[in-house]
Parts: structure tokens; C-alpha cells; sequence
């Protein structure tokens, strides 16, 4: 696992992914996957936005999941300082390339689903909210 534990506070999720590496990001129909090497993964079917230091911060939104993968399609290779998912739905993940991506939650659906190193399961409610599932029995 990353050198990050998972962590409850009052108002936020720390998501175990410090140290992990982004492997990879497929775009599928309806979502883009990101997947980290400790054995995350995150689902993206929302609206985000990347920053990157030195270039304008980048929207992408559900209505083009092409373009979405291509703007993470540099992420590969990246090590994760941060993630940490808000309890109001949002996700924040910074990267050491000086990278962050940030979704926010969905009015209408469930804007990104993330499982993490230890299993864990996070959710971003629709209307605003994260529902947090534990790592299923061994």
C-alpha cells in the first residue's frame, strides 16, 4: 500500500493513494478509468477539471469522454502526494508532475466511484454526499 493510510476526519476521506502511480487511463462508452499501481481504481462519469503547473486549468465534462482521456492521457507515470475525497461528494487528486484533478459531485448522478488500495470503496452521491463501502471479506 501507499505510505498513506485510509483515514476518516469530520469532513473529508484520506484515500490511501500517496506513493501509488498512475498505471493507466482507458476510456470506455460512458466513463474513463484511471487506475493506480497499488490496485486502485477510479471511475470518472463526470464533470472534472485538470490543472497542470504551468497551463491552464482544463474542464472536461460527461458530454465528451473522448476528449476526457486525452487530457489524462498524460497522467501515466505520475506518483499520487494526495487524494482525498470530500464528504460533500468532491475528489481531489494531486499528483507530483504538479497536476490536479478535481470532480466535483453530479446533480444528477454519481460523478466518479473510486476503489482504493485497501479494498475500499468511495462514491459520490448524486446531489452532493460520498457513500463509503469496506473492503469486501477475504
Amino acid at each position: 500500500m501507499g505510505s498513506e493510510e485510509t483515514k476518516e476526519l469530520d469532513d473529508r476521506w484520506f484515500l490511501g493513494l500517496r506513493g501509488s502511480q498512475v498505471e493507466s487511463v482507458t476510456v470506455n462508452e460512458y466513463n474513463v478509468v484511471v487506475t493506480f499501481s497499488e490496485g486502485g481504481a477510479l471511475s470518472l462519469e463526470g464533470r472534472a477539471e485538470l490543472a497542470q503547473v504551468g497551463q491552464a486549468g482544463v474542464s472536461f465534462n460527461d458530454e465528451d469522454i473522448a476528449a476526457t482521456a486525452e487530457v489524462l492521457g498524460s497522467l501515466p507515470g505520475s506518483q499520487v502526494l494526495s487524494g482525498v475525497a470530500f464528504k460533500s461528494g468532491a475528489l481531489r487528486i494531486v499528483l507530483d508532475s504538479g497536476a490536479k484533478l478535481r470532480v466535483p459531485f453530479a446533480a444528477h448522478y454519481e460523478a466518479w466511484q473510486l476503489t482504493g488500495p485497501s479494498g475500499r470503496t468511495w462514491v459520490s452521491l448524486p446531489g452532493g454526499g460520498l457513500q463509503t463501502y469496506p473492503p469486501e471479506p477475504t
